[in-house]
């Protein structure tokens, strides 16, 4: 969807994870991608249809009742296939005949996102392209797993500040997959702040990087590492010009977290990468590699610019493994927003806080800055 440069060749790194959750399953990868064992895959499902059937949690299951009716020749559709997936694993079942698509959003690699109407709510409907599916049965049957990882990610998610899953298409045109997500007026972060029409003032900034630290606290108090975390993936509604809301989305790389670590592998987007995915020394990281990349995303909300535009791949990989390269500050950075960002793309992960350490110093940025509006309003 995002004309973000990736790196073309991809690295094939094995996945060490030992027993991963089943609850939420380890979600599509993005080039440069990392290639899940296939024993963990078949656990994995396994593991969830046992779960599935041990307890109910109030997700709506599919209906048994669906009128599709077998072929001709005894094989099933792929719509019934796909129902059969959903109710599996405890997804909410969207018809395409519901959906109305209003306009292209963006197109991708693997599909496109449009704005729509769902039973007269506003929505994003993203629909997998077929070719994702083509090509030989180990790729087409992976492809199709981790469409339906990524779906049970997002439907077990319930935060303010992370786009919300209402359910999946199963019988979308020609056969195709599709799932259907809150949608944010004024799309990506990225785009904002690209645009440069809709100014953002620094207590606006700060509100919206809270609202994305809330987010990603709210994440990884669920064992779940983002991975690919940037104002590209970051959703605004700036409808209120007072309060603009901000949230957490494109869950493509996420990872559920096992104990204190998780299998990383070069994994995101380069410039909002952390060093220990990319230097190769081990191929287990904490789920910090999102508080590095939420430094860089800090550096974007400050200046509107992206890190490294005009830079190689090669000097961006090199600069990253060497701690020789990060964005230039600008000197007018308030030094409270200057250290937190240093701290969150610091080299060692054992500096950099957690989510909740940097909510509560955004929180007290906050207070200050509405502290000064105050004092300089009464003189």
């Amino acid at each position: 969807m995002h004309n973000n440069v990736q790196m073309e060749a991809p690295v094939i790194v094995e996945d060490v994870t030992d027993n991963v959750p089943s609850d939420i399953p380890s979600s599509r990868p993005l080039v440069p991608l990392v290639e899940v064992a296939a024993e963990e895959r078949q656990r994995a499902i396994i593991s969830s249809q046992k779960d599935d059937d041990a307890r109910s949690d109030g997700v709506e299951l599919a209906n048994e009742d669906h009128d599709d009716e077998p072929a001709a020749d005894g094989s099933i559709s792929d719509a019934a296939v796909a129902e059969l997936e959903a109710s599996m694993y405890g997804l909410q079942i969207i018809r395409n005949a519901d959906l109305e698509e209003l306009r292209e959003l963006g197109s991708g690699t693997f599909g496109t996102v449009y704005h729509g109407k769902w039973r007269g709510t506003d929505v994003a409907i993203k629909r997998i392209k077929k070719s994702c599916f083509a090509g030989r049965s180990s790729e087409q049957e992976k492809l199709t797993k981790d469409f339906w990882r990524e779906a049970q990610i997002l439907s077990k998610l319930h935060h303010p500040n992370v786009v919300a899953f209402y359910g999946v298409v199963p019988d979308g045109t020609g056969g195709t997959l599709a799932t259907v997500t809150e949608f944010m007026v004024n799309g990506s972060l990225r785009n904002v702040l690209l645009r440069k029409d809709r100014l953002l003032d620094r207590r606006k900034k700060l509100i919206i990087a809270m609202d994305a630290a809330f987010g990603m606290e709210y994440l990884h108090s669920k064992s779940i590492v983002h991975f690919d975390l940037k104002c590209d993936n970051l959703l605004v509604n700036l409808r209120d010009p007072q309060r603009p809301i901000c949230k957490v989305g494109d869950f493509g790389l996420s990872r559920i977290k096992r104990n204190t670590l998780v299998s990383g592998g070069v994994r995101g987007t380069l410039p909002w990468m952390a060093p220990e995915l990319l230097n190769g020394s081990s191929s287990r990281v904490s789920e910090k590699v999102d508080v590095f990349s939420f430094g860089i995303a800090l550096w974007e909300i400050l200046t509107g610019e992206e890190p490294y535009a005009n830079m190689h791949c090669g000097a961006i990989i090199g600069g990253i493994v060497n701690n020789t390269l990060r964005p230039p500050i600008p000197k007018n950075c308030e030094p409270e927003w200057r250290q937190l960002m240093e701290q969150c793309w610091s080299a060692d992960p054992d500096i950099r806080p957690s989510f909740t350490e940097v909510t509560d110093r955004l929180r007290a940025m906050s207070s200050t800055l509405q502290a000064k509006g105050q004092s300089q309003g009464n003189k």
